[in-house]
């Protein structure tokens, strides 16, 4: 049977449970691309920040947290941290050299991921999902009020 949902079936899941189940399978992904480098998708995102050049903490942070609190974020940055990948020096957070061959290293693997992403959206259909969950996004509030 193929991958592919039929629009009848598709339409018997709720949006909710596609987001969670697309973001779980992304983490899937991530996990078995980056299996055995002692790096999640996480600690990816913040190798790749930096990749671009060193950032003060709290932007890095910020950066990211669209994708995880802020606790997170700073833990991720100690796990790193400890492995000698990033060193932060009066607030400014940037790549080792090791951790940058690390991104190096790890840079085809998620490629990798990225391709597979790419088989599945062609760019049309990508600009338009993003597109289409930018006003669902838009169109509700962040934190609604609970009823009384």
């Amino acid at each position: 049977m193929s991958e592919a949902v039929s629009d009848q079936r598709a339409s018997t899941r709720p949006i909710g449970w596609w987001l969670k189940e697309a973001d779980s399978r992304l983490d899937a992904a991530f996990d078995s691309a980056l299996g055995g480098t002692e790096v999640d998708r996480r600690g990816w995102q913040v190798l790749a920040s930096l990749s671009r050049g060193s950032m003060r903490r709290a932007e890095l942070v910020t950066a990211l947290a669209s994708f995880d609190p802020p606790a997170v974020v700073e833990e991720v940055v100690a796990r790193l941290s400890s492995r000698g990948w990033i060193e932060e020096s009066a607030d400014v957070v940037l790549l080792t050299q090791a951790g940058a061959e690390q991104h190096e290293r790890l840079a085809p693997r998620v490629h990798s991921v990225r391709q597979q992403v790419a088989a599945a959206l062609p760019r049309d259909e990508y600009v338009a999902l993003i597109g289409l969950l930018s006003r669902l996004v838009t169109a509700l509030p962040s934190r609604p009020e609970l009823s009384r």
